[in-house]
């Protein structure tokens, strides 16, 4: 019997590379994302044995409609991509989007995590999807940054709450990866990132998937820049310098922008 995995927000970027991915590995995959059209589409391409969901998961009715199938199926592996970002100073941001971020990248995992550990078995996986800026502090995404850390300490919570059982948790940090995440936010053609800190977003699923045969860490960085950044950032300077030092590379100045991804 092939295996099966759900993958959210799986209509591009990341998670479009994972359900990919997984399956040309021979698992029979379930994505979740908003766009019913663009998921259609996915699955067409993939073949037979492939479906979707179209949700969104910061709502809450819709949350519980995906937990229902994880409940049913009882997957080998979810994968917890589903994310948003709301760049801008807090204060000055409307808060709706706020929470709305915060009910899809934390409440929506949680929920969806709690099933699936309900219902693992040894050998299953669940992998969250948070951020290098987990470890770090990026002024103009104050809000973000917390999400991310949650999903990061949560994740490895889980990984040792889990070991027992022989059921395999872990956070996924990717650093900068070249998606639609930067033009989704309205920014500007100076303000892309470098690309020597940039990754593709296969080279970040292919070190998830190292890290998802050899169940070593609960906690998967994504590059060897992305490492070395975060020790410098954490292990060298002190706090104070280092939310300095990101404030100043922040491209959030005045007018605040939503970012989505």
């Amino acid at each position: 019997m092939a295996k099966t995995a759900m993958v959210t927000g799986a209509s591009g970027g990341i998670g479009l590379e994972f359900a990919e991915r997984l399956a040309k590995e021979g698992y029979q995959v379930t994505l979740v994302a908003r766009g019913e059209g663009k998921l259609k589409e996915i699955v067409a391409r993939l073949g037979a044995g492939h479906r979707s969901i179209a949700a969104d998961l910061s709502v809450a009715a819709d949350t519980r409609r995906v937990a229902d199938d994880v409940r049913a199926t009882k997957y080998d592996l979810l994968v917890n991509n589903a994310g948003v970002g709301v760049y801008g100073w807090f204060a000055d941001v409307p808060v709706e989007p706020t929470l709305a971020m915060m009910r899809l990248n934390m409440d929506s995992l949680v929920e969806l995590s709690h099933t699936f550990l309900q219902g693992a078995k040894s050998g299953d996986a669940l992998l969250n999807v948070a951020s290098t800026l987990a470890l770090l502090s990026f002024p103009g995404a104050a809000t973000y940054c917390a999400t991310k850390a949650f999903v990061t300490a949560f994740s490895e919570g889980l990984w040792f709450e889990n070991k027992p059982r022989g059921v395999y948790v872990a956070a996924l940090l990717p650093g900068v990866t070249k998606t639609n995440f930067h033009e989704a936010s309205g920014g500007t053609a100076d303000q892309t990132p470098p690309a020597a800190i940039t990754q593709t977003s296969a080279q970040v699923v292919d070190v998830a998937m190292a890290a998802l045969e050899s169940r070593s860490s609960p906690t998967i960085l994504t590059s060897f820049t992305n490492k070395a950044m975060v020790f410098f950032s954490t292990r060298i300077i002190p706090r104070k310098a280092m939310v300095n030092l990101m404030g100043g590379q922040s491209p959030v100045k005045r007018a605040p922008a939503q970012l989505k991804a």
